[in-house]
């Protein structure tokens, strides 16, 4: 299965290399706002499918997020012969409906996310719940003490964070992918998560020398006064499920609508989609000067497109992501391999052996990348060492 644009792009699965483990039988949370359960490379894999109210389906994904962070934990490659796969391919799925309506009060918010980790912990037996992961942000809240009329942030979702950790629940999510614009926010700030960052290999698997932070990938302060994130992982053209007619490939689709336009359109509209990337900051000041064809070429080469591959219908079975998001899931899968390896492990001795087995970027500022690059294979290697002498 050939990928049909140029950009290069790798599943979970290229990124850790062949592991002594698949993350079996590892019970992993996915908190989205929406998911697509019938693509091939999921549906075998879920075990529950847990629902924000009674309205809620399964089969469609509007935005496309939940689905291709779903498929980087624990897809199995069966729409691709096993080619394009999760991280953990034999975990235990578990897609959980969350209400991100970013109109939505911080308590209703915060109230969706307590009820989500409570089910978890009630049910953590049953399916052997180990990992939760969260790929989405929410909003620090500012309170007033009433005895001294000081406002402070807090977080809201902190009580719920320390119900899993205590019950054994490993808890990852993504800082987001606003560079040093923004605070940090819950749940990635606080200091018992593992908080992941976007790591860019520029198209080379083998060779880290040319390895960097993504520079959308947040990094700064979370409540606390902690630098986050805590390690990156691959977050740029990360390869992953796709849910048909989702907003993510409609978004793609409209990028190759401009790339076309910008190598056959007329040149009135070729230099209108010009301003707009020079606008935006892709394009030089003086790209409308340059002669046609070569304004034309540099406009093509501004906009950016996501490889995709596989066709189920008129719709791709993959597309390529960027984004905190895609790395998060890269550790939560991680971490089923690892408690795979050693169920024993609590949720922190799996932060602190991700930490010591990093690998740092050289290229990148410490603040941005926290320990460095998760190393999947000697982080499954300390799990099993510390199996072997318990």
């Amino acid at each position: 299965m050939d990928v049909a644009k140029k950009n290069w792009a790798y599943s979970g699965r290229d990124f850790v290399g062949n592991l002594p483990t698949t993350g079996k039988g590892v019970g992993v949370v996915v908190l989205d706002q929406g998911f697509d359960t019938t693509h091939p490379d999921i549906k075998n894999r879920v075990t529950a499918e847990v629902g924000a109210g009674p309205e809620d389906v399964f089969n469609k994904d509007e935005v496309g997020h939940g689905t291709h962070v779903l498929a980087i934990v624990g897809g199995d490659g069966s729409a691709s012969g096993g080619k394009i796969r999760g991280v953990a391919p034999d975990a235990n799925l578990i897609p959980m409906k969350l209400n991100l309506d970013q109109n939505a009060s911080w308590q209703d918010l915060s109230n969706g996310f307590a009820r989500s980790v409570y089910w978890a912990v009630q049910n953590k037996d049953e399916f052997n719940i180990r990992v939760l992961n969260c790929s989405f942000l929410l909003p620090l809240v500012e309170m007033t003490d009433p005895a001294t009329g000081v406002a402070s942030l807090v977080d809201p979702l902190s009580h719920s964070i320390q119900m899993a950790i205590k019950a054994g629940i490993t808890v990852v999510a993504g800082v987001g992918n606003f560079s040093d614009q923004m605070q940090i926010m819950t749940p990635a700030g606080h200091p018992d998560v593992i908080s992941v960052g976007a790591l860019d290999v520029n198209g080379t698997l083998d060779d880290t020398s040319d390895d960097k932070v993504a520079d959308f990938s947040s990094r700064g302060r979370a409540i606390n006064g902690e630098i986050k994130p805590d390690v990156v992982a691959p977050g740029v053209h990360v390869m992953s499920a796709n849910a048909p007619g989702s907003q993510l490939e409609q978004s793609n689709i409209n990028q190759l609508k401009r790339a076309m336009l910008a190598t056959k359109g007329p040149l009135n509209v070729v230099q209108a989609l010009a301003q707009k990337q020079i606008t935006n900051g892709r394009l030089s000041p003086d790209a409308l000067q340059l002669p046609e064809a070569e304004l034309r070429a540099q406009l093509k080469e501004s906009i950016p497109i996501q490889a995709f591959a596989g066709t189920g219908g008129e719709h791709p079975l993959y597309i390529a992501q960027d984004g905190s998001s895609m790395a998060s899931p890269f550790v939560a899968g991680l971490v089923a391999n690892m408690i795979e390896a050693n169920p024993n492990l609590t949720p922190a001795q799996i932060k602190q052996i991700l930490l010591e087995t990093a690998q740092p970027v050289p290229h990148s500022p410490h603040e941005a990348q926290g320990h460095g690059a998760v190393q999947a294979q000697k982080a499954v290697a300390e799990a099993m060492r510390l199996a072997q002498g318990a």
